[in-house]
């Protein structure tokens, strides 16, 4: 009952406001409003839920893209042409399911990395190119690159697949 006790201090609040503005609202239209408050304190009261849209299908995992996998992504990389310290880079999924990427390293010419997170995760469709861009990355000053992406797989499934298309 302590979920209760935020939607009584709401009521007396309402009430409180209701007998402080006397005229400005009709007696009519107290009731409502009262309701209205009462209402909306009591629904940012209640716990939050979380929604999981693929809780009642089959469970997916997560895993890390095998060589084969990756062989089905394009990678490349290149500057913008208004920038030389712009890096950006372009995902091709050719994968039957879609992608996440979490993040990307950088290795640069003089052994430093520059690492770069992917927040929110980059998604990329089965069979679409996304691009995403780098700052701090001077043209001609890279060695190579490595991205973070994983696909959703059916559990006992060893293919990747889209957890939003259940069969």
């Amino acid at each position: 009952m302590g979920w209760l006790r935020p939607c009584k201090a709401a009521l007396n609040m309402a009430q409180q406001l209701m007998h402080t503005r006397r005229n400005t609202l009709m007696a009519s239209s107290r009731p409502l409003a009262c309701g209205a408050l009462l209402g909306l304190a009591c629904l940012l009261a209640t716990p939050t839920w979380a929604w999981n849209p693929f809780a009642a299908g089959p469970r997916f995992q997560e895993p890390e893209l095998t060589a084969a996998e990756w062989r089905q992504v394009d990678q490349k990389a290149g500057w913008a042409a208004d920038s030389d310290t712009t890096l950006l880079i372009e995902i091709s999924n050719k994968l039957p399911g879609p992608l996440a990427c979490h993040g990307v390293v950088v290795t640069l010419q003089n052994g430093t990395e520059v690492k770069k997170a992917f927040s929110p995760y980059l998604y990329v469709p089965a069979a679409a190119t996304k691009q995403t861009g780098i700052n701090g990355v001077k043209k001609g000053s890279m060695k190579g690159f490595n991205l973070s992406c994983n696909c959703w797989k059916r559990e006992g499934d060893a293919r990747c697949s889209d957890p939003k298309k259940t069969p």
